[in-house]
C-alpha cells in the first residue's frame, strides 16, 4: 500500500498523517509523521510500499502559511519541525492541530487537499 498527498491549493502546505501502528515503540497504538513540503499542483509519497498494511483510516492535517487549514475534529500535538513520533510523544514546543479521517481505498491512494 502506497499513499500520497496531493495539493491541489493555488498555495504551498504542509501536511501530516497519523496511522494505527499497534505497539508503536514510545507508547500508543499510532503514528504520526509530518511536515511535507508540497508546492501548489504537487504529490509526494508519504507512505509507500508496505503491501502488510491494512489501515482502511487514516488521520490528515494540512496548512498554509496564510492560514488556511485542512483540519477536522481529531485533537493531536505535533511539532513545528519535522517529526516521526508514536502518539504519546510531543515536546514543550508542541502545539494541537484537529486532523480529518479519510478512507484509504486501494493499493495506490492519493489524498488530496484542495478548497
Amino acid at each position: 500500500m502506497s499513499l500520497r498527498f496531493r495539493n491541489s491549493y493555488h498555495a504551498t502546505i504542509w501536511a501530516m498523517f497519523e496511522r494505527y501502528f499497534p505497539n508503536c515503540p514510545d507508547g500508543g497504538d499510532w503514528l504520526k509523521k509530518g511536515w511535507w513540503r508540497i508546492e501548489p499542483g504537487q504529490e509526494v509519497v508519504v507512505y509507500g510500499d508496505d503491501p502488510d498494511d491494512v489501515n482502511r483510516f487514516w488521520y490528515a492535517y494540512a496548512h498554509t502559511s496564510n492560514g488556511v487549514e485542512w483540519a477536522g475534529t481529531f485533537p493531536e500535538l505535533v511539532p513545528v519541525r519535522r517529526f516521526e513520533w508514536c502518539e504519546k510523544i510531543s515536546d514543550t514546543q508542541s502545539r494541537t492541530i484537529h486532523m480529518h479521517q479519510f478512507e484509504v481505498t486501494g493499493s495506490e491512494h492519493v489524498h488530496t487537499f484542495r478548497t
